[in-house]
C-alpha cells in the first residue's frame, strides 16, 4: 500500500459516521423498551441531539490519533513528532548579502570589525566577519546578515543597502553588490513534515542521498527543493566521487551565500563520507513564456473568463516554482487554463518538455487573450 497517498479520514480508530451512530443508537432504545420511534417523538429528538454529539467527540477522538503520526500531525504535535528523530522546526532565518567596504585616499588603516551595521531605511545589516581597509587595498567585500528575521530582507537591488552605521572617516562608504536572499519565515508543516521523514536518513554520515537532502534542507527555512545526484564532466558522464547538490530557494534561484552555507554544512566530516566531494549549485534555470489564446463558449464574459484564467495560471505557476524537475507539459497547462466559460485553449507557447532533475523551470512572460469568436460548445 502506498502510504503517501493516504488520506486523514481514512485513518480512524473509531467509526465517526453520524448517520451509524444514529441508527444504532436508535435501535438500541427502541429494542430496549420495546417502542418503535417515529420521527417527532420527543425521544428521537433527544437521540438526534446526543448522537451528534457522540459524532463530534468520536471525530476529536480520530484527530487526536491522527496527529500521532507525522503525516497527519499539525502545529505543536508535529514539533513533538519531531522532537522524537531530534529534528527541531527551523526557527526564520534572516536575509544574507555581500557588503563592499570602499576607502578613499586613506591616511591610516580602516579596521572594519564584526558587526559593523549598513541600513536601506529601516532594515538593518551587520557584517559577519571583520575587514580592514589599507591605501594598499582601498577595498574589501565582506558577508553580512539582515538583523531582522524572515522575509523583510529580501530583493533589495545591488546598490540600495549603502546607509553606515557608526563612527566611520568621511571617505568609507559601505554598499551591497548582491541582492539579499535566504531571509524566511518559520518553517512550514509542510516543509518540516518532510524533514521528519527524511531524518532516519541522518542516522548515517551522507552517503545516501536522503542524508544528503536533510542535511542540505537543515540549513535553512528558505530551500524548498533539494537535489543530490552525481556531478557531470563536459561529456555527461558521471564524475566517481563528487556529489552534486543542487538548491531551490522560496524565491527562485539561490544566492552565492546560501550556496557557501549549504556547502559549510555538508562538508563537517561528521556529515560526509571522507572521500566524498560536495558541489552545491544552483538550478541549470529553463526559462519559457506562456502565450495563449481562449476559445469562449458563447455568452461568456471575455474579461471575466482571462481574469479567471491568469489567476489559475498564478496559482499553477507557484506551485511549479517550489519544484525541481518539474517538466513543461502543454496539457497540464491548458487544464489550468480552461476555466469557466473557456471551450478550448490554443496553446502558442510553450512547447513540452521533459525537465532533467537539476533543472527549474521559470516563466518569464504571460500573454493570454481571447478569441473574438464564441464557440457554442
Amino acid at each position: 500500500m502506498d502510504l503517501s497517498n493516504l488520506k486523514p479520514e481514512d485513518v480512524k480508530v473509531v467509526d465517526d459516521d453520524l448517520a451509524v451512530i444514529l441508527a444504532q443508537t436508535i435501535a438500541k432504545y427502541e429494542s430496549d423498551s420495546g417502542k418503535t420511534l417515529q420521527p417527532a417523538h420527543i425521544e428521537r429528538l433527544i437521540i438526534n441531539t446526543y448522537a451528534y454529539r457522540e459524532a463530534l467527540t468520536r471525530q476529536q477522538v480520530n484527530e487526536a490519533y491522527r496527529q500521532q503520526h507525522v503525516r497527519f500531525a499539525t502545529g505543536l504535535m508535529l514539533d513533538l513528532c519531531g522532537d522524537d528523530v531530534n529534528t527541531p522546526r527551523l526557527e526564520a532565518s534572516a536575509a544574507r548579502c555581500t557588503l563592499r567596504f570602499t576607502g578613499q585616499a586613506l591616511r591610516s588603516e580602516v579596521d572594519i570589525p564584526t558587526g559593523t551595521q549598513v541600513a536601506v531605511g529601516e532594515i538593518v545589516f551587520a557584517t559577519i566577519e571583520p575587514g580592514r581597509l589599507t591605501a594598499a587595498r582601498p577595498r574589501v567585500d565582506l558577508q553580512a546578515v539582515c538583523l531582522t528575521s524572515g522575509p523583510a530582507g529580501n530583493g533589495w537591488s545591488v546598490g540600495q543597502i549603502n546607509t553606515l552605521q557608526g563612527v566611520f572617516a568621511a571617505d568609507v562608504s559601505a554598499v551591497n553588490i548582491t541582492v539579499p536572499s535566504g531571509g524566511a519565515g518559520t518553517e512550514s508543516d509542510a516543509a518540516y513534515r518532510a524533514r521528519i521523514m527524511l531524518a532516519p536518513e541522518s542516522y548515517s554520515v551522507a552517503g545516501p542521498v536522503g542524508a544528503y537532502e536533510y542535511w542540505a534542507r537543515a540549513v535553512s527555512p528558505a530551500i524548498c527543493a533539494v537535489h543530490v545526484g552525481h556531478a557531470l564532466d563536459e561529456k555527461n558522464e558521471e564524475i566517481g566521487g563528487t556529489v552534486a547538490v543542487t538548491v531551490l530557494t522560496k524565491t527562485g534561484m539561490p544566492s552565492e551565500e546560501l550556496l557557501a552555507q549549504v556547502k559549510t554544512a555538508l562538508s563537517a566530516e561528521r556529515k560526509r563520507p571522507l572521500c566524498d566531494t560536495v558541489v552545491v549549485r544552483a538550478p541549470t534555470e529553463v526559462k519559457y513564456t506562456l502565450v495563449a489564446e481562449l476559445v469562449l463558449l458563447t455568452g461568456t464574459n471575455a474579461l471575466d473568463a482571462k481574469t479567471a484564467a491568469e489567476q489559475a495560471w498564478a496559482a499553477y505557476e507557484a506551485a511549479k516554482q517550489e519544484q525541481l524537475g518539474s517538466d513543461i507539459v502543454q496539457l497540464d497547462i491548458q487544464t489550468a487554463l480552461k476555466v469557466a466559460g473557456v471551450y478550448d485553449v490554443k496553446l502558442t507557447s510553450p512547447a513540452s518538455r521533459v525537465l532533467k532533475p537539476y533543472e527549474w523551470a521559470k516563466c518569464t512572460s504571460v500573454r493570454i487573450t481571447t478569441r473574438v469568436e464564441q464557440e457554442d460548445g
